[in-house]
């Protein structure tokens, strides 16, 4: 290796040995550091250098541009949905051009109408009271006392987005919302062009990049008028510099629509034989936007009788869930562009993040509530207990003690391969020595990631049966044999919370489906004698213990 640290012009190279018949010893070669050991780069063994971007306002979202003829390795490009604080001054209030004269005569003259119309109201046997209050002006619900510095600015939010260049985390353009319009959410997807002439189905529609903006508008009524919102369509496209000849990229404004039935809270993407339209939740509608001819045509829609805070999609199923009534379970038909709904859950619950996790052909659904547990529930019309099919079954619950907003879905990787340098040559030598790597449901996995607000980060993923009931053996007795902090009980720790309010009545059985990693994963560092007596307590051994700890800890990796 070059002495100098600092220069490109070094690598190093490592030997290792292919764990079990395939292969022998290996030389791999790494031509330098420079990639890896940077503010933006990743290390291998999933580390992970993290740089703290002061950016003076709010981010609510972020979103990285898929797109190649814009966004590079070199120079990635994403989108931020940010809120800029400002004051609004009112100074202009202070005076409003009257003596103290005139003020108070226009005082007495308004206090005689409506002195008048209150005697016509009660002559004529009607209440004019509501009349009256809907006639209060603004500037009369308050007096300005000078004395006191006068009338004091307002503090306002001023929503932003902003293209930002990661490579240097410089803004490269900006697009700023309407007053009183409130950005929401936002998503960068593909949207295909079908126009409203029928095609056959052989032909695949061509598709356009767009950035998707869900807004609401509140004006300055503020709650005496119904909100309603707005999705906004943004094109991001290279533009070259004359300066500098550097390719660089704009926001360009392309489409908008308005939602009258509420404020845009929630965007997807819904791909369906091979054609890409986009998925809305406003206030309680679900509705299936289709583009072409240059706008949004509505062609599919659904009544969820709540308030769609978030959809959830799983190839054609939707998964819609609420602050007050937990999850509602749908399932788009192309044939007739309906959604359908499969079934709900009928114990009130307020949920505040929802995922999907998977194995195999198994999809379970996962949701946080105000509480901090973690409910699992799954769709399996043939059980007794689902009323027919119409009700999610939850199979599993536990207390995490951390509450997150959001999930995020990762596939899970596999131990054989984790710690290869060469892990396409890994995974064809794998399959000519099993036949069925990668067929099997422990080989497609999808797991659930969460950033909590106290600054922590979990993962949520499946196991099968032999491994769960395993640790789950290990569990039991590691929350005896081990020493808990101030005495306190792992297993109370785990208990599901239940809620003083709506759903308070809910069951209050213990579903033991959840196994707790942060106890079991304790067992690697305990003494190899304590080791053996406690895989002896549960009829295993200290290797499959350990192999199927692995398993874990690399399924939960996601960089």
């Amino acid at each position: 290796m070059n002495d100098n640290s600092m220069s490109k012009d070094f690598g190093f190279m490592i030997v290792h040995e292919r764990i079990g018949r395939v292969g022998s010893q290996r030389v791999t070669l790494f031509n330098g550091l420079s990639d890896i050991f940077t503010p933006y780069g990743l290390l291998p063994g999933n580390g992970q250098f993290i740089q703290k971007i002061p950016l003076g306002v709010t981010v609510l979202q972020i979103q990285h541009i898929n797109d190649a003829t814009v966004s590079s390795a070199s120079n990635p490009l994403y989108t931020l949905l940010v809120a800029r604080e400002t004051e609004t001054d009112q100074s202009h209030l202070n005076d409003d051009g009257l003596t103290e004269t005139e003020r108070r005569e226009a005082k007495e003259r308004k206090e005689k109408e409506r002195m008048q119309k209150q005697v016509e109201a009660d002559l004529g046997g009607f209440d004019v009271e509501q009349e009256w209050v809907e006639e209060i002006e603004r500037e009369d619900c308050f007096v300005i006392e000078k004395r006191y510095g006068g009338a004091p600015p307002i503090s306002n939010r001023i929503y932003e987005i902003w293209l930002v260049d990661a490579s240097n985390w410089q803004i490269v353009d900006t697009y700023q919302m309407e007053e009183f319009e409130h950005g929401v959410t936002m998503k960068f997807m593909s949207l295909s062009d079908i126009s409203e002439e029928p095609q056959t189905l052989d032909v695949v529609p061509e598709s356009s990049m767009f950035l998707v903006v869900g807004t609401g508008i509140i004006d300055n009524d503020g709650e005496d008028v119904a909100s309603r919102g707005r999705i906004l369509l943004f094109q991001v496209k290279a533009s070259s510099s004359d300066q500098n000849s550097e390719t660089s990229a704009e926001i360009s404004f392309f489409y908008d629509k308005e939602i009258s039935i509420g404020p845009v809270t929630t965007l997807n993407n819904l791909i369906c034989e091979n054609q890409s339209r986009l998925v809305v939740g406003a206030g309680a509608e679900v509705t299936i936007e289709q583009w072409g001819n240059g706008k949004l045509l509505q062609v599919g829609f659904f009544h969820a009788q709540m308030h769609v805070q978030d959809i959830v999609l799983f190839k054609t199923f939707f998964l819609l869930s609420d602050a007050y009534d937990s999850f509602h379970f749908l399932v788009w038909r192309e044939s007739d562009k309906s959604l359908t709904l499969l079934a709900k859950d009928y114990e009130p619950s307020c949920v505040y993040a929802a995922g999907i996790i998977s194995r195999g052909g198994a999809v379970s659904f996962v949701s946080q509530d105000d509480r901090q547990n973690l409910s699992f529930f799954s769709y399996a019309p043939s059980d007794v207990a689902a009323r027919g099919g119409n009700k999610l079954i939850c199979r599993a619950d536990c207390h995490v003690g951390q509450q997150t907003v959001g999930f995020m879905s990762y596939f899970c990787k596999s131990s054989l391969v984790i710690n290869s340098a060469t892990i396409q040559s890994t995974l064809v030598a794998l399959k000519q020595q099993e036949p069925f790597f990668g067929k099997l449901e422990d080989d497609q996995r999808f797991g659930l990631h969460f950033g909590s607000t106290d600054g922590g980060f979990g993962c949520i993923i499946s196991t099968n049966e032999d491994i769960f009931w395993r640790l789950l053996a290990l569990q039991s007795v590691m929350s005896n044999a081990l020493e808990s902090d101030c005495s306190l009980s792992q297993r109370a720790w785990r208990l599901y919370r239940r809620t003083p309010r709506r759903g308070g009545c809910k069951s209050n059985d213990r579903r033991k489906g959840v196994i707790d990693g942060d106890l079991v994963i304790k067992f690697v560092d305990l003494p190899i004698k304590e080791q053996e007596e406690i895989a002896s307590a549960i009829g295993s051994t200290v290797d499959l213990i350990l192999d199927n700890l692995l398993d874990v800890s690399v399924s939960s990796m996601i960089v």
